[in-house]
């Protein structure tokens, strides 16, 4: 092999570790699981890979880390829509909802231009147990 050779296989190594160092996974899938609610905007909920708006629409996602902390990353944009609610845009670029941590979220940020909305972790609903 020439050095050439070497030399490039080398820098690819460093920089497929080096983007793994920033972009690293968030860890096991589920962890982000929960739902969230913001008063303008609505809810939102995350189940293993698909984010369901206010009851309906449903995106898929990932999960990541990076410098700032956990993130959700959904397939198209979504964002806050003018305080009204959640908007989905196929036509604008994604963006990372941040989350505050991971395992176990108590909140997401979603932005709409510069203004965070905060959606928080709605609490667990116990499903009714017949009697007997």
């Amino acid at each position: 092999m020439n050095q050439r050779a070497i030399g490039a296989a080398a820098a690819g190594v460093a920089l497929l570790a080096g983007a793994y160092l920033v972009y690293r996974p968030a860890g096991a899938v589920g962890l982000e699981n929960g739902a969230f609610a913001n008063d303008c905007c609505g809810t939102l909920e995350l189940r293993d890979g698909a984010m369901r708006l206010n009851g309906k629409q449903t995106v898929r996602y990932a999960v990541g880390r990076d410098s700032r902390g956990p993130y959700v990353l959904p397939r198209t944009y979504v964002g806050a829509f003018l305080d009204r609610g959640i908007e989905v845009d196929g036509t604008r670029p994604t963006t990372r909802l941040r989350l505050d941590r991971l395992p176990a979220p108590e909140s997401i940020v979603l932005y709409e231009g510069q203004t965070p909305y905060v959606f928080r972790r709605e609490a667990r609903r116990v499903r009714d147990r017949p009697a007997g």
